[in-house]
């Protein structure tokens, strides 16, 4: 979020495109200017990483990890119950 600064216009004013012009004109000089510096990124994860582990599960690939839920805390099937409106209304 940005935060607005003391020296900006109030909106729908002359003097508000003037200065939105300004901070553009200065943006586009900042992205697309001779002294641009690209943001540096990783080079290792999922993306980057070996073409065999792309098919692999979690637990392949990290085997030192225990499970979130082990099968006895997981929790067993629901079972629903509905009531039909047949039984409980007397004709």
């Amino acid at each position: 979020m940005t935060t607005k600064k003391s020296d900006r216009p109030p909106e729908g004013t002359p003097e508000f495109e003037a200065w939105l012009r300004e901070q553009v004109a200065k943006d586009f000089k900042d992205i697309f200017g001779d002294n641009y510096q690209p943001a540096d990124f990783e080079e290792g994860g999922a993306i980057f990483g070996d073409i065999k582990s792309l098919d692999k599960t979690d637990a392949e690939l990290f085997p030192d990890e225990i499970e979130e839920y082990t099968p006895e805390e997981r929790r067993k099937v629901f079972k629903v119950y509905t009531q039909d409106k047949n039984n409980n209304e007397k004709k």
